[in-house]
């Protein structure tokens, strides 16, 4: 009998984690975090025979990996690709310097995760027991991100095929190709899907990207400052490629690269291989300007540039500092690319035009910003239509179990599943437990 168990990550994105067992072997399929004023882990599980398979680097999947692989009495083994096992470790780093104090393992633990950590290629199959098996196949989302294929083989009966999709893209962007489709992991008997946007659509990519430059143009032409705010890992790659690729239309402006975005991106340029958009990397790489003080940011302020820096949501890292500069600057912008989650100062930027800012040992002042503000869907995840069309083309009539979202997002998309497609389908809900014999 092959169980499942949700530990996180259901009704609400943060901490995600599901747990496969059989014959005695246990599979953890990612063990992520969330910070919301404290700390959020998945629920807790047995390190006994347990495998870690982690679908991508970002902390929502991978930031409580410590807990479990970083013991020093049991050995447990983490998979994942070659580029994430990198990225990984420059996330958990930061995030032991920032929050330190309040988390649960120190730098010992993220050392011993990484010593136990085995790299492996997609489509690999990996054998953890006689019964059991896993795979990673390219979600699509950034660059090394995979879903997780878990089969099964129960005493007496025919295997259980689970799929887990952790986060999931299905359009080509400048960075990666979408995820492939179902068809080609054949028959599944349970598909575990990602629900983030279960209720919107995305606009299309193309018209995003010449918005976004067109945005960009206008505010350079002008005279002022372009800074975009960006996740470190994924988004402020994409944004450097889609400007190199309209370098060659006559958009030819200083591109400043900042705070963690300059070390995932050259973490990245040494794997290009590693995602179809590597060789666009590379080239976008070599012709935008790294920040490396105080000196190089002054230089960037003091001419019509675009700034990539952290943090997304303008919650710390260095796109603060460029913020407070250019705050009275009416011929500038700030160019949001990535969704802003209630209660960020990004949110909180869009929707009143002030900002409160103030890193994690700061005092908060809040200012009124005349630059102006604009947000583009640059979203790494499946849309409404997306998802839907993917889960579609599913074989053997498997039984669906949606997590990763809000919670009216997570119901949405199983209803939607159940009444178009007549799938088996529900929103998951952390400690619940599904059999397959």
């Amino acid at each position: 009998m092959t169980k499942v168990t949700f530990l996180g990550g259901c009704r609400q994105v943060g901490a995600s984690a599901v747990l496969v067992e059989q014959a005695g072997a246990r599979i953890v399929m990612d063990y992520g975090t969330a910070f919301n004023g404290t700390q959020r882990v998945p629920l807790p599980t047995s390190t006994r025979n347990l495998t870690s398979v982690l679908s991508h680097a970002h902390l929502d999947h991978s930031g409580s990996l410590p807990l479990i692989t970083g013991s020093q009495s049991h050995r447990v083994p983490m998979y994942s690709t070659k580029l994430t096992k990198e990225l990984v470790k420059l996330l958990l780093m930061d995030m032991l310097r920032i929050n330190g104090d309040s988390l649960a393992f120190e730098r010992k633990e993220v050392q011993t995760l990484l010593q136990n950590t085995r790299t492996i290629n997609y489509g690999q199959p990996v054998q953890v027991h006689p019964k059991v098996r896993f795979s990673l196949h390219d979600a699509g989302h950034i660059p090394g991100s995979a879903s997780i294929l878990v089969e099964t083989e129960a005493n007496g009966g025919g295997p259980a095929r689970i799929l887990y999709s952790g986060d999931l893209n299905t359009t080509d962007t400048r960075l990666v190709n979408g995820a492939q489709s179902l068809r080609r992991l054949g028959d599944l008997d349970l598909i575990i899907v990602e629900s983030t946007y279960a209720r919107e659509d995305h606009p299309s990519r193309r018209t995003v990207e010449e918005t976004f430059v067109e945005a960009s143009r206008s505010t350079l032409e002008s005279g002022g400052t372009v800074l975009v705010p960006s996740f470190a890992v994924g988004r402020a790659q994409e944004i450097l490629a889609v400007l190199n690729q309209h370098r060659h239309r006559g958009f030819d402006y200083p591109i400043y690269v900042d705070g963690m975005a300059r070390k995932v991106t050259r973490i990245m340029q040494q794997h290009t291989k590693a995602f179809s958009g590597g060789p666009s990397l590379r080239k976008a790489a070599g012709e935008v300007r790294f920040i490396r003080n105080s000196s190089d940011r002054k230089a960037a302020l003091d001419e019509p540039a675009i700034i990539v820096a952290p943090a997304g949501m303008l919650k710390g890292g260095t796109a603060q500092i460029y913020l407070r500069n250019i705050a009275d600057d009416s011929r500038s912008s700030v160019l949001l690319v990535g969704k802003q989650l209630p209660g960020t100062p990004g949110a909180q930027l869009l929707e009143s035009g002030e900002i409160t800012l103030g890193g994690y040992h700061e005092n908060p002042i809040t200012i009124q910003v005349k630059a102006k503000v604009e947000s583009f869907d640059f979203s790494c995840h499946v849309g409404r239509r997306e998802v839907l069309e993917y889960l579609k083309q599913a074989q053997g009539n498997p039984t669906i179990l949606t997590m990763h979202g809000e919670a009216a997002s997570c119901e949405t998309l199983a209803q939607n599943l159940r009444e178009r497609f007549g799938f088996t389908a529900q929103a998951a809900t952390c400690g619940q437990t599904l059999t397959f014999n």
